[in-house]
């Protein structure tokens, strides 16, 4: 192995490396006044109110008061006209 080719290969993975060691993230967040849960399997789903936030997939959702206070992690979030639905929802 050459030493140009030996150099590309230690910068490639100099540069890849922080790329594994970043943890996963949600693609959006929701921020709501009261919401609701219900069992839905081995997970729940959220109903809520009072929201204001972004993103469809892979999100976070705070709810301020009501019987789903708390942090929530969701597969999947509808959010129309400030109020939101989200399934496969567990704590975060």
């Amino acid at each position: 192995m050459s030493i140009r080719r030996l150099l590309a290969a230690l910068a490639t993975a100099l540069l890849a490396a922080p790329l594994l060691a970043t943890p996963a993230h949600a693609d959006g967040s929701h921020d709501c006044f009261f919401g609701e849960r219900s069992q839905d399997g081995a997970e729940y789903a959220l109903t809520a109110w009072g929201c204001s936030g972004s993103g469809y997939f892979d999100v976070t959702v705070t709810i301020r008061s009501g019987a789903a206070a708390g942090g929530h992690t969701c597969r999947t979030a509808l959010p129309w006209n400030s109020s939101l639905s989200a399934t496969g929802c567990q704590p975060s």
